[in-house]
């Protein structure tokens, strides 16, 4: 493993770098006999464009020199191999898998408060896309009809506080979540 900046945290728990796929032995168990996640094609593609990952997996040591079990990820594994990249980055905790395991249930709560951040514009985005006649709002998850009818009869929405006195505060902040994470070709068609 490349190494790039070991942990702060004393007794070197772990550090991030480069490992070949090569390296990492993959418990087909763990996997539980699951198909390919249907996004793993789309991942592989922007593995072959970008040559590296952008989220990363969690690897621990095995009793085999050079060989590093893989914990969490994959999927993004999987990618790679699709995409015929020989590497890609990871976290290597330096601990037992047993061990290590604590550290990925760290990881999760810590990816679950990696969203997106919403800008201005962002917000902007979104109250022309609900005002948009053309917009096809159910195609924002979370949106269903019923939903759709509720944003359509409160048309039009002036401002972020507008929107919210008129559908709530929870719910459009999670649409809005929903859409930027979605391209805007899909939602609002061909002009």
């Amino acid at each position: 493993m490349v190494k790039l900046q070991e942990s702060k945290v004393k007794h070197n728990v772990g550090q991030i770098g480069v490992v070949f796929l090569s390296q990492i032995v993959v418990n087909r168990e763990t996997n539980n006999g699951d198909e390919k996640n249907i996004f793993t094609q789309e991942v592989a593609d922007g593995l072959a464009e970008w040559g590296f990952n952008f989220a990363l997996p969690i690897i621990c040591l095995t009793s085999e020199e050079d060989k590093y079990q893989l914990l969490t990820g994959i999927g993004i594994y999987e990618a790679a191999l699709t995409s015929g990249i020989n590497k890609i980055w990871a976290i290597l905790i330096n601990r037992s898998k047993l061990e290590a395991e604590k550290a990925v249930k760290q990881a999760i709560l810590q990816s679950q408060l990696n969203n997106y951040i919403i800008d201005r514009e962002d917000i902007a985005d979104f109250l022309y896309f609900l005002k948009n006649e053309k917009s096809s709002l159910t195609a924002v998850r979370g949106i269903g009809n019923k939903y759709a009818e509720k944003i359509k009869a409160n048309r039009p929405y002036i401002s972020q506080e507008d929107m919210h006195n008129k559908l709530g505060n929870k719910l459009p902040l999670n649409w809005l979540r929903s859409y930027k994470e979605m391209k805007p070709k899909k939602l609002f068609g061909e002009f």
